[in-house]
């Protein structure tokens, strides 16, 4: 891990003082039917559920060591359960109402008196750090003809929620894109854009639909930022961080992004850049609903020196780019770069390229599946390592490149531990390794046919099959 870089990986983002969890309710469901809620997480009979019992999981550190003196570093982490698309609801009495035009007095101090969207930032700048400003979800939907930027915020530990109605419908905020996706239409605006100063902020409760460059979209460098209970349909992008015009920076220090389905998306559901560190992605579920050409689609991206992230419990299927030779379109991507990155327990499923396809260097990777993807696995970096793996069924869709369950890329040092790779498809490679890469397998189970490949290793790769069991059909 280089020098002077936080360690700490599983850091809450963004803590929620005197903020109740009240319910677990469906994603996607935004109307007074909902279904009742549920939870998969067992508590003591009278015990409240703290959101630290959700999100605080420590790991353990142990140290394995590889063929000549390589050691990589594992990390043991709990099994966790696949991404449950059940969003938190945050509770708290709100201290200003805000709608998508004035009500009454337009004050913004009760319900009827409501003060108009256009006024949300100058909130911001007044109110005490832990306030509350509610958005209300029974006048309408937020119709945003320009982004609303925000810079200002709340305070360590006490940071400022803005939220739809904590019972009922999410507020919904609705950009100008193309309904149905049109690649050819409108591509739309950013909704909320976040810039130097906006910082210690929780956004929670909402829904956003045709929103263009990002429903949430941080164009400056902030600190403690949460998105949770949050759904988001026919989004160019649901989240990005990329400097805005005139600006070199917009890193954010502190990230939460929890409890959100992303329903048709066209060129990505979250990306991170420049410095980003010490983030949590949980929880999420997004569905590109193949939205095509859009040129370069990616469920989750991460570039630049963004580092210290967790993945966990998130789901990323059906990124689709059909616009060249070679077909694009993965779940997860992480450029060269990028360091100290966890996945656990995620999934990437029916992307037109890779499931997982990581230059990032420090990788852990924890009962993650791939399933359906052209290269399930496609790594690329330096101590990356699988634990307890899944990849069935590669299936290439069209464009150049070869079908595998896993390929490893150039100088990468990969190793799978306890891994299972299904597949009968006679075009399927197993284990793909290229250029200087070297892959060790510890253990695990191959299921394929008697005419595809097990391995297909350059000359001066190399790769070691160490106790794996495997049965051919």
């Amino acid at each position: 891990m280089p020098q002077g870089r936080s360690r700490a990986l599983f850091r809450t983002a963004a803590p929620l003082a005197a903020i109740a969890l009240i319910g677990l309710l469906a994603l996607g469901t935004r109307s007074s039917d909902r279904p009742a809620p549920t939870t998969t997480t067992t508590t003591e009979p009278e015990v409240a559920l703290r959101r630290t019992d959700v999100l605080s999981i420590a790991p353990t550190t142990t140290t394995t060591t590889t063929e000549p003196g390589v050691a990589l570093r594992r990390t043991d982490v709990l099994s966790m359960a696949p991404a449950t698309a059940a969003p938190l609801r945050l509770s708290g009495p709100a201290d200003v109402f805000v709608a998508p035009a004035a009500q009454g007095t337009g004050d913004g101090r009760t319900a009827a008196n409501a003060a108009g969207i256009e006024r949300l930032n100058e909130f911001l700048r007044v109110l005490e750090p832990g306030s509350v400003i509610e958005l209300l979800a029974d006048k309408g939907a937020y119709d945003l003809s320009q982004p609303i930027t925000l810079n200002a915020g709340g305070a360590e530990d006490a940071p400022i929620t803005i939220r739809g109605p904590v019972e009922g419908s999410s507020a919904e905020l609705r950009g100008n894109r193309a309904y149905p996706y049109d690649p050819g239409g409108e591509t739309g605006r950013a909704l909320f854009r976040l810039v130097e100063g906006a910082d210690h902020l929780i956004f929670a409760n909402l829904h956003c639909t045709r929103a263009g460059n990002g429903c949430f979209h941080v164009a400056g460098p902030i600190t403690d930022l949460t998105i949770t209970a949050t759904t988001a349909d026919n989004v160019r992008r649901f989240f990005e961080n990329q400097a805005g015009t005139g600006q070199t920076d917009a890193t954010i220090v502190g990230l939460e992004i929890s409890h959100v389905k992303i329903s048709g998306f066209s060129k990505g559901a979250i990306r991170l850049a420049h410095d980003t560190h010490d983030g949590r992605i949980t929880d999420v579920v997004g569905d590109s609903g193949q939205q095509d050409g859009d040129n370069f689609a990616v469920g989750v991206h991460l570039l630049d020196t963004v580092h210290d992230v967790v993945i966990e419990r998130v789901t990323m299927d059906n990124a689709r780019d059909t616009l060249h030779e070679y077909w694009n379109g993965d779940g997860f991507a992480a450029e060269r770069g990028v360091s100290n990155l966890q996945f656990i327990g995620t999934s990437a499923s029916g992307n037109t390229d890779a499931g997982y396809d990581l230059k990032a260097s420090n990788v852990r990777m924890v009962d993650v599946a791939a399933h359906d993807n052209k290269r399930n696995y496609r790594l690329w970096g330096q101590e990356v390592i699988l634990e307890n793996c899944r990849g069935t069924d590669p299936h290439r869709r069209g464009g150049t490149g070869t079908q595998a369950q896993v390929q490893i890329g150039e100088n990468a040092l990969v190793e799978l531990v306890d891994c299972t790779f299904t597949d009968q498809d006679t075009a399927t490679i197993v284990f793909d390794v290229d250029g200087q890469a070297q892959l060790i397998v510890r253990s695990g189970r191959v299921d394929r046919s008697s005419g595809g490949q097990l391995s297909s290793v350059d000359p001066a790769a190399s790769i070691d099959l160490l106790g794996i069991t495997e049965r051919t059909r």
